[in-house]
């Protein structure tokens, strides 16, 4: 592009365009890691529940004491309440909602309490529930591990999204620098040079607007040449400053 003034527009253009998109990003992971942290919290909080209504079903289970096995269920019926919702969250993936909601399954838990409590002497349905509990625990603890993880992984990729979008600019910033550089500064420093030279050798000068300058620097350059033409009598000395 030989124009700076052209380059500039396009260069601000360009910037301007990253600058939105890294506001974007930003904003984004602002709210989806405010989201998670809501998940997270209630992820734990769900785990400690369950953890508490686990001893107590236990301790149940072990005295076979109607009342606690009663308690129990109705803390499950709560606790599924509350698990249901947690994975009715939209930020969560549907795969993982059906892999724990098939494989989690609080309301049989809550039939066997109950049938227990009723016939508290059935030693293969305490040993069921005993099993039931420890895979619940186990499937609580993988929603927790993958899901948190996957969620934390989300927020790492619009981190590494503004990162990438902060080096472009200031790539670009960079280059910007440079092209404006080599396309003004450094015409207009060896267009100095050449007026040196010409003062000490006692020539006309005429200044070359020919390489990598922009159209503006080389327009200027035409039109001091066009002055030095006009104004400039024939045979002036810039030794002696007479005319010959």
């Amino acid at each position: 592009m030989q124009s700076l003034r052209r380059f500039n527009i396009a260069i601000f253009f360009i910037l301007a365009l990253l600058l939105a998109a890294l506001v974007v990003t930003g904003f984004r992971k602002h709210n989806m890691a405010f989201d998670y942290s809501a998940i997270v919290q209630e992820s734990e909080s769900t785990i400690f529940l369950y953890t508490t209504v686990q001893d107590q079903a236990t301790e149940g289970l072990l005295a076979r004491d109607r009342a606690q096995l009663f308690a129990a269920a109705k803390e499950f019926e709560q606790l599924q309440s509350r698990y249901t919702a947690l994975l009715d969250n939209p930020l969560i993936s549907t795969q993982y909602k059906l892999s724990f909601i098939r494989d989690l399954d609080l309301g049989r838990v809550v039939v066997g309490l109950r049938t227990l409590a009723e016939k508290p002497a059935n030693e293969e349905l305490i040993l069921q529930i005993m099993a039931q509990l420890r895979h619940i625990n186990k499937q609580f603890l993988q929603f927790d591990r993958i899901v948190i993880n996957e969620m934390r992984s989300r927020v790492m990729e619009y981190q590494k999204i503004a990162l990438i979008i902060m080096g472009a600019i200031v790539s670009l910033a960079c280059f910007s620098l440079i092209m404006l550089y080599l396309k003004s500064v450094k015409p207009l420093t060896t267009l100095s040079s050449q007026v040196d030279q010409a003062l000490e050798q006692g020539v006309p000068i005429n200044l070359d607007k020919s390489g990598a300058s922009s159209v503006e620097v080389r327009s200027i350059i035409s039109g001091i040449n066009r002055l030095i033409e006009r104004d400039i009598p024939e045979g002036y000395d810039p030794h002696s400053l007479t005319r010959r």
